[in-house]
């Protein structure tokens, strides 16, 4: 089914050279690792084959359709996603949050483009408002999926046992790398979401952590997109973009890896805070007793005196 579908874009479309290359290059692993499965009765690998085809298959009908109504295309610049919501007039706004809450779940659109478009056609807070709405939706909505079925499909390809192996490795290490994750633009938020999910974080610390970090990644998105979309792909903008790749890895595995000093540390820093404020208050209170219980200039006895 996967090859038909290919057959087929390529027949009707203008498929790259490279894009050909690895679709059919595909088979042979997939056809070997199926029959060597089946003939030694290796039912996680068959799972394994199982879902890696479906992933293909799904991936190569999107592909279709993308080509089909030259969705890409209409959304790939920032002018054009303006010029599709002005279109809309006073539900522009409605129709930009539904596009926030899609790019995180469905449509593979880059957050910055979307942005900026919202940037240049409401203005700074009014996109930081629509775009926080939509994009913590769409986050809640993959974490949700993660939680739904990415547990029920990790279990089902890696074992029960494996999977709690797993919970138990990244307990208390997922919190702090996901934040710093989600701070940066170079991973999938999509992806992120739904891994999110599929770990022991509940509902409301997901929630709390988007709450952090996606006003303040949408903030900063604007000055570095600019920035980012200034390096070229080729020449000296390569060295440039392994080296912040490289960094942005980096400092996910220190944090993965000092993520209980880092956690300890935020703790105590949190505690300092509250203990003032509590001390604060506490020092206002009695201040307040001690007024309360004073005697004031019209006391009767003062008075008669």
């Amino acid at each position: 089914m996967y090859n038909v579908v290919i057959i087929l874009t390529a027949m009707h479309f203008n498929v790259n050279q490279y894009v050909k290359l690895i679709a059919f290059l595909l088979n042979a692993p997939l056809v070997i690792a199926t029959m060597f499965a089946i003939g030694f009765n290796y039912q996680q690998i068959i799972r394994w084959m199982i879902s890696i085809s479906i992933f293909i298959l799904i991936s190569a009908i999107a592909y279709y359709l993308i080509l089909k109504y030259d969705i890409y295309s209409k959304f790939d610049s920032s002018a054009k996603i303006q010029a599709f919501l002005t279109k809309y007039g006073a539900f522009a706004g409605l129709i930009y949050i539904v596009i926030q809450f899609l790019q995180v779940t469905i449509i593979p659109l880059p957050a910055a483009l979307t942005t900026v478009a919202g940037v240049a056609l409401f203005g700074f807070w009014k996109t930081l408002l629509y775009s926080t709405i939509g994009i913590i939706s769409g986050s809640m909505f993959a974490f949700y999926l993660g939680r739904k079925f990415g547990v029920k499909l990790m279990i089902w390809l890696c074992g029960k046992s494996l999977y709690e192996k797993y919970q138990k490795f990244a307990k208390g290490r997922d919190k702090i790398v996901l934040t710093m994750m989600f701070l940066f633009p170079f991973f999938p938020d999509d992806l992120l979401c739904i891994a999110a999910g599929m770990t022991n974080m509940s509902y409301a610390q997901f929630f709390v952590i988007m709450l952090i970090t996606r006003p303040l990644n949408i903030m900063t998105m604007e000055g570095t997109f600019k920035g980012i979309s200034a390096i070229p792909l080729t020449g000296y903008g390569i060295p440039i973009w392994i080296a912040l790749i490289s960094i942005t890895l980096l400092i996910v595995v220190l944090a993965f890896k000092y993520s209980a000093k880092i956690e300890n540390f935020l703790m105590k820093f949190f505690e300092k805070i509250s203990d003032k404020f509590k001390r604060k208050t506490k020092t206002e209170r009695i201040d307040e007793k001690k007024y309360s219980t004073s005697r004031s200039c019209y006391d009767k006895d003062d008075f008669i005196k």
